[in-house]
């Protein structure tokens, strides 16, 4: 038989041992391939460790580096040593350098801050304006008109409707509807206006308590702000104290002629 044909004929699927029942409380049972894992990374530390101690039996306790005489210990076993070859003391120029980075570095971060605050007050300003309630303002040409001044005159409509700022039929289209038909009317609005006062109550609950966290965190980047600032001036002040500085200028007095 070929192997094509060996292929394409139709095996029997075998499955994996399960746990038997009694011990189900144990979890899976491990395969093969799982004890294996455990056996090599076991029998790797095992070894590992046997090494370590070899070289534990083997060391000399009278042994002596000249490294020693500066070498210390602290905070229980950490080992604390001079500076090596691979990191001698930097020059004045690197140190200037590192410390121009720094200082940009601290710049931008303090130009990023700049940004967000203005990008908070903004928020808040529209935030702030945004709950302010709309009036309608009429404007008189004397006094006498501003006491004598009528509203329900003004806008032709029943004293009753005056408080709508919306929905406000005038005298004509109330004669032509019939008055006790926009009573019927009035009072279903009056059950709307009632929900929505509440929601908008509570979504001046919810606007308020964004502004207050809004507020938290524009005072906490002005901190930061602050603070970046204060430290770039810091880093300018080392670095200008790093600078040889101006020369001394000497005297030159006026040439005068001698008797």
């Amino acid at each position: 038989m070929s192997s094509s044909m060996r292929n394409a004929i139709q095996r029997r699927n075998h499955k994996e041992r399960s746990q038997p029942y009694e011990r189900s409380k144990w979890g899976l049972l491990e395969k093969r391939k799982d004890y294996q894992l455990r056996s090599r990374d076991f029998n790797a530390k095992k070894l590992k460790k046997a090494q370590l101690s070899a070289i534990a039996k083997e060391r000399n306790p009278d042994e002596f580096y000249h490294g020693m005489i500066h070498a210390k210990t602290r905070d229980g076993g950490i080992k604390v040593t001079e500076r090596g070859g691979s990191n001698q003391d930097l020059s004045i120029d690197q140190i200037k350098l590192l410390k121009t980075q720094d200082a940009g570095y601290v710049r931008m971060q303090a130009e990023m801050e700049r940004k967000k605050i203005e990008q908070l007050e903004n928020k808040l300003v529209f935030a702030d304006g945004a709950g302010v309630k709309k009036k309608h303002t009429v404007f008189v040409e004397s006094q006498e008109e501003a006491r004598d001044f009528n509203t329900a005159d003004f806008f032709g409509t029943h004293e009753d409707l005056v408080d709508r700022s919306y929905n406000r039929p005038r005298l004509e289209q109330l004669a032509q509807g019939g008055f006790g038909e926009q009573q019927k009317i009035k009072g279903e609005e009056e059950e709307d206006a009632e929900w929505r006062r509440r929601e908008e109550k509570k979504e001046r609950s919810a606007m308020a308590r964004g502004r207050e966290q809004a507020y938290k965190e524009l005072e906490a980047r002005m901190k930061r702000e602050k603070d970046l600032l204060e430290t770039d001036r810091a880093l300018e002040l080392q670095r200008a104290k790093m600078g040889k500085g101006a020369a001394t200028k000497s005297n030159k007095w006026a040439k005068t002629r001698k008797r």
